[in-house]
């Protein structure tokens, strides 16, 4: 893809900053758009496994499509929510959801997780795991600096800050993706309903 991946123009390998909230919110919705036909739309449904930045890439009008299918998984079952046991674990640290790591046992839930991840980097501008965080990923850290500091600590410094109002928003719906009960989380189809009724005012 022209743009290369999400993590690639987040992190300013290409592109430096990404820094127009507009557009970044753009990725989100198509990114979950995209997961809510792999979740839904797709019978079996297909689990992902591997959700991340670098997993997203973009094209000219950063649109964003999801890429690297290798370790995704058809969830078999009659029902929504039903579990797979894996015998490896797939996924990349930081991404990767509590209940995966420990039991192995894998559904949409999993991806919902990882997703949350990712947009919790598009908000706050920082990687799933940096050195700065020391033993922690964004996950801890997020929680962390909320806990204490609140919100605006948490949002990237560097975005226009007309925007905050969204930018809340979109973390509010983050933060539910990354519920530490899986049953918790939101299902993809209703982050994608969040995520468009979080726009009507300003419509971009």
């Amino acid at each position: 893809m022209p743009r290369g991946s999400l993590g690639d123009v987040l992190h300013c390998n290409k592109g430096c900053g990404f820094l127009y909230w507009p557009a970044r919110f753009k990725v989100v919705l198509d990114a979950a758009d995209a997961l809510a036909y792999l979740h839904h739309d797709c019978v079996p449904p297909i689990v992902l496994r591997d959700v991340k930045s670098n997993n997203n890439l973009l094209n000219e009008e950063l649109g964003a499509k999801i890429s690297d299918f290798g370790v995704a998984k058809v969830v078999r079952g009659s029902d929504k929510g039903c579990v797979e046991c894996m015998s490896v674990i797939a996924g990349s640290y930081g991404y990767i959801a509590p209940e995966y790591a420990y039991t192995l046992h894998v559904n949409e839930k999993s991806d919902i997780y990882s997703f949350g991840v990712v947009m919790l980097e598009l908000v706050t501008g920082r990687r799933g795991v940096e050195v700065a965080f020391g033993e922690k990923d964004l996950v801890s850290w997020v929680s962390s600096v909320l806990h204490n500091n609140g919100a605006d600590k948490v949002i990237d410094p560097n975005l226009d800050s007309s925007f905050r109002e969204h930018m809340n928003k979109v973390l509010d719906i983050a933060l539910l993706c990354i519920a530490l009960i899986p049953a918790n989380r939101l299902s993809m189809r209703t982050i994608v309903k969040l995520l468009q009724e979080s726009n009507v005012k300003w419509k971009y």
